[in-house]
């Protein structure tokens, strides 16, 4: 749908509200179907429904933020050891093929270098050729997208464009304790982007 096309994108920051009738009305259809589509967004954790005020994109909460990332350190560290023992050359290729149109794209290309940014984690998760671990990682991918929104320069840094390729070339080496350690980088990394993030999600929240 375009709204969570919207999200995805970081148009919509989180704490954004929407309007039913007037997204209905935008859209051209009845609000029926834009009704079921944000209790859908509420169900996958990318919208929150306010009883009598609308909706609005979802605020996670520093903590939340910080339990997102452990998570996330703690799934990709595995993903990217087994990839190191399981990818194939094909999708070896991939992921460098992603890295060059990331590292190619032009600086204010915000929705596109987190898209690719995205494609390139999903594609090293599955790399790693454990289904349970897919699903797991697209489950919190909606959690990911709520934090990249208020970061969306965060894949044009020096230091993360390290990190993507000090895991490509942990995976070329096949070595699994170096795959792991570059993609569980972003441990270290987590207590910056956190602190960044608390001012911006304080603002972002419904006064009381």
């Amino acid at each position: 749908m375009h709204l969570r096309g919207a999200i995805l994108a970081g148009s919509l920051l989180p704490g954004a509200r929407i309007s039913e009738p007037g997204l209905a009305q935008k859209l051209g259809i009845s609000r029926t179907p834009v009704r079921e589509a944000l209790q859908r967004l509420a169900q996958e954790g990318l919208v929150e429904l306010l009883p009598g005020r609308g909706a609005r994109v979802r605020v996670l909460s520093g903590d939340e933020v910080r339990e997102v990332y452990e998570v996330w350190a703690l799934l990709e560290g595995e993903a990217a050891a087994l990839a190191a023992q399981n990818a194939t050359e094909a999708e070896l290729d991939w992921l460098e093929r992603l890295l060059l149109e990331l590292d190619t794209l032009p600086a204010q290309a915000y929705g596109q270098q987190m898209q690719l940014d995205f494609n390139f984690h999903t594609a090293l998760v599955e790399a790693a050729h454990n289904k349970t671990l897919v699903r797991i990682y697209t489950d919190l991918r909606s959690s990911l997208t709520l934090i990249r929104s208020f970061q969306q320069t965060l894949s044009q840094q020096p230091r993360t464009r390290q990190q993507h390729w000090a895991i490509l070339s942990a995976l070329r080496a096949h070595n699994p304790v170096l795959a792991r350690q570059a993609a569980q980088a972003r441990v270290l990394y987590r207590d910056l982007v956190v602190q960044s993030l608390q001012a911006q999600l304080r603002s972002a929240k419904e006064p009381t």
